[in-house]
């Protein structure tokens, strides 16, 4: 592992990402998918799941086998439902396994960390270009690395995920009103792409193979141009447990969280939707507007 991955960290700190191919075997995502079809793509029976798209519980839409809703914190959502239980278990298998866990130690040089968000991607919407320290972050900033994890071979025409090269060392300064308005902020980020001409890698990603970058890099996924094809991919986000969990880099206010342990190495947030908590602070999120109309195109 030492010597496979060398050069990793280098090219994660210069670039503000890096991939790792073949990293997760066919074998744990094949467990998960298997469930994943049962639980959610078979069953005849409404879903009542977090939506990313939508921002709440709500019930999640399929069509033509593929789930059109992004399911938010598939990794914690057996405390929402104990029929989802194995779902859960099997994602969590793939996010906090020790593969991802050795890469976490080579980027950060720690051992336990937190899991703070992560998403189940099938199918339909586009990601608008962000930085996730803009949503949540670690304190200090730029601590917090999150991983895109392909679960099948994903077609250029299913919307693929993209980074900016170099854009975690970028400075983009906004004011009051853009650091808490998330729409005026995805449309400064994405005019700031097209007007500098940034350049977009967006990587044809095989099933097994990891896309690891830093919260202050710019990155999203591109629209889904055919409705036939599937993306089926995690997104998770980390935080070496050295650090604080706070609002986002404009704001260190620590957020605490319940948990359950995974592993000796992992400390997994059950988010304030889930556990029902009422939570005092307003954080940012997205419109469900956003998702397709500021998606850049492939």
């Amino acid at each position: 592992m030492k010597n496979k991955f060398i050069n990793l960290k280098k090219i994660y700190d210069d670039n503000g990402y890096c991939i790792v191919k073949n990293l997760i075997s066919n074998k744990k995502i094949d467990l998960f998918l298997d469930n994943f079809k049962k639980k959610i793509i078979s069953n005849k029976k409404e879903i009542i799941l977090p939506s990313m798209n939508l921002q709440k519980i709500n019930s999640l839409k399929k069509k033509n086998n593929i789930l059109l809703d992004t399911i938010g914190d598939i990794h914690c959502i057996k405390y929402l439902n104990k029929k989802y239980t194995e779902l859960n278990d099997e994602s969590l298998k793939i996010i906090c396994s020790k593969e991802i866990n050795q890469i976490l130690k080579i980027l950060h040089g720690f051992n336990k960390f937190n899991l703070i968000m992560s998403m189940f991607f099938d199918g339909k919407s586009g990601t608008p270009a962000h930085q996730d320290s803009y949503y949540l972050d670690s304190y200090p900033s730029g601590n917090l690395t999150a991983a895109w994890i392909a679960c099948e071979n994903i077609n250029i025409k299913a919307g693929r995920f993209f980074v900016i090269p170099k854009s975690n060392k970028i400075e983009i300064t906004l004011n009051k009103e853009e650091i808490t308005n998330p729409n005026k902020y995805e449309k400064i980020i994405h005019k700031f792409i097209k007007n500098e001409n940034l350049n977009i890698v967006a990587p044809p990603l095989k099933k097994g193979d990891v896309l690891f970058w830093n919260s202050n890099t710019i990155h999203g996924s591109m629209k889904n141009v055919d409705k036939n094809f599937s993306r089926k991919s995690f997104t998770c986000h980390f935080i070496p447990q050295k650090f604080k969990f706070v609002r986002n880099k404009y704001n260190p206010e620590i957020r605490k969280f319940k948990y359950f342990n995974f592993n000796d190495n992992f400390k997994c947030r059950i988010t304030n939707s889930i556990s029902k908590e009422f939570d005092r602070t307003k954080y940012i999120s997205r419109s469900k507007k956003s998702f397709d109309l500021l998606a850049l195109n492939n």
